[in-house]
C-alpha cells in the first residue's frame, strides 16, 4: 500500500503539545496520499498518515494501523512484495488479520521479531512502528533508499516525515544551514545522504533502522551491499539468470488492486521491464514516454517500437505542448526542500503528471539497471583509466599537453581527455579523488574558483564520500569497476536518482516501482566481472544480450542516452531575466560568497547559447552550472538562510 508517511512526533518521556502541526503537515503532504488520511495520538507519540491506495482499497487498509490490542501502530510508505508469504507464516503462528494489505504484515512481524523484521522484508519501504507498551519507536528504510525518510530532534522530541517540508512546519523549528553539505552540492548537483542541507535535519540512510527508547537511540545498518565480481561467470549463463529473476521481479511488482502501467523511455532498461511485464503477466499494459523538442535528446522512436512489439497502449507526452512558466519551473526545484539540480526532474514530473491525468496511479520503471549492470559511461571508461594509471608520468604529461591544446578547436574531446589524464594522475595515489572526479560537475579547483575563500573556510573536499575499502592503488580494472559500482549504490543512487523519482512522481500522486532494484536482480548485477558489464562501445552487456532475445534489434543495439532534458532550449520566455533577478540582485543570498564575474559569465553564455561549439565548458556543463546556482539560491531564500 504506497502511502505518504507524515510520521510526525515521538518523545519517550512526554510528547509536547503541538495543536496545529499535525493538520499543517497533513496538508503539506496531501499530494503524496490523496485517497485518505488518518491519525493516532497518545502521551508519547503522534502519527499522521496520507494514503495512496493500491492494495486493499477498503477501510481495513487505512493507517495508522494497529495490532489486535492497539499496543503497536505502524505508518508505512511502500510495497512489501513478499507480504503474502509472510502473512501465511504469521497466520500459522496464530496472528489474526483484519484485511489483505501488506501494511498489516509489518505490525505482526514486529511482534515476532522486533526491529529485526527488516531482514525478512523484500520490497521498497519507509516506516515507523510505535510500540506503546515499551515506549519504543522504530524507523526503517529499504535496502537501496527507494523510499525517503527524514528526521530531526528538537528539545528531546523526535520528528520525522517523508518530506522535509513537514518537519520545517513545526512551530518552534529553526532551520540551520549545513555549509559543508551545500559545498558538496556545488560540485555534485545533489547532497549525499544522510546530509540534507539543514544542519538539524537528516535523512535516514538506506538499509538502516533507528530505534528510540527512554534509554536512548541507536542507528543500525541491517544490510551491506557486497560487490564481489565472480570471474567464472559467462555471458550465456548470466543472461539466463537475469531473465528468470527479472520475470520474477516484474511479476511480483505488477500485483495491485489498480492498473499498473510502465514508463517506457526507449532505453534498454525500461524496454526490458515492459517486455518482462508482457511475458510474466500475459497481458498488455499502458506505457508512457516523453518527446523532447531537441532531437538529440528524444527517444520516442525506440519507445514506439517496443510498444508496437508488445501491443501496449502507448502515450507519448510532448513537452513542447506543456505551457511551462518560469514560476512553474522554479516551483519544481523548490519542492525538493533542499538544494537539488538534476534537471531531469522536469521530464520526470511531466510524465508523472500525464500518467495521473490518464487515471493511473502505479507504474513500473527501469531505474537501477545502470548501477547494477554497468550502464554508465564511466564503466566503459574504466578500462582507459586503468591503462592511464599504469602509464609513466612523462607519457601522461605529453598527452595532457596535447589535449589542452585541442580544447579550443574540438567540441568536447580535448576538454574530456585533459580531465581524464589529470584524474588518472591523481587517482594512482588517491582513488577517491578519481571516483569523485568521474561523478562531479565541478572539480574542487573549480569550486574554489567559484566560492570566495571566506565562504569555504573550514570546508572539506567531496572526496570523503567516495572512499572505499580496497588496495590504495586501484590500477586493476576489476578493482576500479568494483569501486564504481559501490559508489553508485551508496552515493548517487539514493541521493540523486531515487530522490528525483520519488519527489516528482509523488508530487503528481503516483507510485513508481523499480523491478531492476529487486534484491535478486541486484545480486546478479554486482556479481558480474567487468567484462560482462561493458564492452568497448556499449555498457550493460548482459541486459543487451537479453534484449536481443526480447526486443526489436534496433532497440537492443541502441547506445545509452539517459533521461536528460535540453533546458537551455526549452526554458520559458523571460526565464533568463528571472535568473538575473535571482542570482545577480543585491539581495541574492549566494552573492556574498560567490565569484560575481564568474557567475555573470555563466549566465551570459547560457543566455547566448554558448557552450555548444567546444572550449572549456560543454553545453551540458554550462547548463548544470546555472541550475546548480539557481537551486541553491531558491533554497536559501525559501528557508531564509544565509551561507
Amino acid at each position: 500500500m504506497p502511502t505518504c508517511v507524515a510520521l510526525l512526533g515521538f518523545d519517550p518521556v512526554a510528547l509536547a503539545p503541538e495543536p496545529d502541526w499535525a493538520a499543517a503537515a497533513e496538508a503539506l503532504l496531501a499530494h503524496r496520499g490523496p485517497d485518505g488520511c488518518g491519525c493516532h495520538r497518545d502521551e508519547h507519540c503522534e502519527l499522521v498518515h496520507r494514503r495512496l491506495a493500491l492494495i486493499d482499497l477498503s477501510p481495513t487498509g487505512r493507517q495508522p494501523m494497529p495490532n489486535e490490542d492497539g499496543s503497536v501502530y505502524v505508518v508505512y510508505n511502500g510495497e512489501i512484495y513478499n507480504h503474502q508469504a509472510l502473512r501465511r507464516e504469521l497466520q500459522e503462528r496464530g496472528h489474526c488479520f483484519r484485511g489483505t494489505s501488506d501494511t498489516e504484515v509489518l505490525v505482526h512481524l514486529y511482534e515476532e521479531r522486533g526491529e529485526e523484521l527488516v531482514a525478512r522484508l523484500r520490497g521498497i519501504f519507509a516506516f515507523a512502528i510505535y510500540d506503546s507498551r515499551h515506549r519504543r519507536l522504530v524507523l526503517a528504510r529499504d535496502r537501496y533508499g527507494v523510499k525517503p525518510l527524514f528526521y530531526a530532534r528538537l528539545d528531546g522530541q523526535w520528528v520525522f516525515a517523508s518530506e522535509i517540508k513537514a518537519i520545517t512546519a513545526l512551530q518552534d523549528f529553526r532551520p540551520a544551514i549545513d555549509r559543508q553539505a551545500c559545498y558538496d552540492f556545488m560540485g555534485l548537483g545533489y547532497i549525499p545522504e544522510p546530509a540534507t542541507g539543514f544542519a538539524n535535519i537528516a535523512a535516514l540512510p538506506a538499509a538502516t533502522t533507528l530505534t528510540i527508547t527512554p534509554e536512548g537511540h541507536r542507528l543500525r545498518r541491517y544490510h551491506e551491499l557486497r560487490v564481489e565480481p565472480d570471474a567464472a561467470r559467462e555471458l550465456a549463463g548470466a543472461v539466463s539468470v537475469v531473465e528468470t529473476r527479472l520475470l520474477d521481479s516484474v511479476r511480483r511488482q505488477s500485483v495491485a488492486d489498480v492498473p499498473v502501467a510502465a514508463l517506457l523511455s526507449g532505453g534498454i532498461d525500461s524496454s526490458l521491464v515492459v517486455a518482462a511485464h508482457a511475458r510474466a503477466t500475459g497481458g498488455a499494459t499502458t506505457t508512457f514516454n516523453v518527446r523532447f523538442p531537441d532531437r538529440s535528446y528524444d527517444e520516442t522512436g525506440p519507445a514506439v517500437q517496443v510498444s508496437r512489439h508488445y501491443g501496449t497502449r502507448h502515450h507519448t507526452i510532448d513537452l513542447g505542448d506543456w505551457a511551462m512558466t518560469s514560476e512553474a519551473l522554479l516551483e519544481l526545484f523548490r519542492h525538493f526542500d533542499q538544494p537539488f539540480a538534476d534537471t531531469s526532474l522536469v521530464p520526470m514530473y511531466w510524465i508523472s503528471r500525464a500518467v495521473r491525468e490518464h487515471g493511473i496511479i502505479c507504474t513500473l520503471s527501469g531505474d537501477g539497471g545502470d548501477e547494477a549492470f554497468g550502464g554508465y559511461e564511466n564503466f566503459r571508461r574504466a578500462r582507459l583509466f586503468a591503462l592511464l594509471m599504469r602509464s609513466p608520468d612523462w607519457v601522461l604529461g605529453l598527452a595532457e599537453g596535447t589535449a589542452r591544446s585541442a580544447t579550443q578547436w574540438t567540441r568536447d574531446w580535448g576538454r574530456q581527455a585533459a580531465k581524464a589524464i589529470r584524474l588518472a594522475q591523481v587517482g594512482r595515489a588517491h582513488p577517491a579523488v578519481l571516483l569523485a572526479g568521474l561523478t562531479n560537475y565541478l572539480s574542487e579547483p573549480q569550486k574554489e574558483e567559484l566560492v570566495w575563500p571566506e565562504g569555504r573556510a573550514g570546508l572539506a573536499p567531496v572526496y570523503r564520500h567516495f572512499e572505499t575499502a580496497g588496495p590504495r592503488r586501484p590500477t586493476d580494472l576489476e578493482e576500479l569497476s568494483r569501486r564504481l559500482t559501490e559508489r553508485c549504490f551508496s552515493v548517487s543512487l539514493p541521493s540523486d536518482m531515487l530522490r528525483k523519482v520519488d519527489m516528482m512522481s509523488m508530487r503528481a500522486s503516483i507510485e513508481v516501482r523499480v523491478p531492476m532494484l529487486d534484491e535478486e536482480v541486484v545480486a546478479l548485477g554486482v556479481s558480474l566481472p567487468h567484462r560482462l558489464k561493458t564492452g568497448a562501445r556499449v555498457g550493460k552487456r548482459v541486459l543487451r544480450a537479453l534484449g536481443r532475445r526480447w526486443l526489436p534489434r534496433a532497440v537492443a543495439r541502441r547506445p545509452k542516452q539517459g533521461f536528460g532534458i535540453p533546458l537551455d532550449v526549452m526554458v520559458p520566455r523571460g526565464f533568463h531575466r528571472t535568473l538575473d533577478d535571482l542570482l545577480l540582485a543585491g539581495d541574492a543570498r549566494t552573492r556574498p560568497v560567490l565569484n560575481g564575474p564568474l557567475v555573470h559569465g555563466w549566465l551570459a553564455a547560457f543566455r547566448d547559447g554558448r557552450g555548444r561549439a567546444g572550449g572549456l565548458v560543454s553545453r551540458g556543463g554550462l547548463r548544470q552550472r546555472v541550475f546548480t546556482l539557481l537551486a541553491l539560491e531558491l533554497w536559501l531564500r525559501q528557508y531564509r538562510l544565509a551561507w
